[in-house]
């Protein structure tokens, strides 16, 4: 399960990386990483790593990273996918 939840942190990175170079990435696909971002920060509600999980969904869910300064995107894109990682090779 761990290792399916650092897929998505991953690919939510990937998605922030994309909005930054102004890329056109599906909306469907950004609505759906995004409701999992918030889903698994609900279900996870007590750890701090949870509540940015939760954000970076509302974020992606509803389209608002265009709003963002260049360097929120970059920094969740890099925050997501180091979490990412660690969630996969841990064991």
């Amino acid at each position: 399960m761990a290792r399916i939840l650092g897929f998505v942190d991953i690919f939510a990175g990937l998605l922030f990386t994309a909005s930054f170079y102004e890329m056109d990435v599906p909306r469907g696909l950004m609505i759906t990483v995004g409701v999992i971002l918030m889903l698994k920060g609900v279900l996870f509600l007590m750890n701090v790593f949870s509540w940015i999980d939760l954000a970076a969904g509302v974020l992606l869910a509803f389209g608002l990273v265009l709003f963002l300064p260049s360097f929120v995107p970059l920094a969740l894109a890099a925050f997501l996918g180091i979490k990412g990682l660690i969630s996969l090779l841990t064991f």
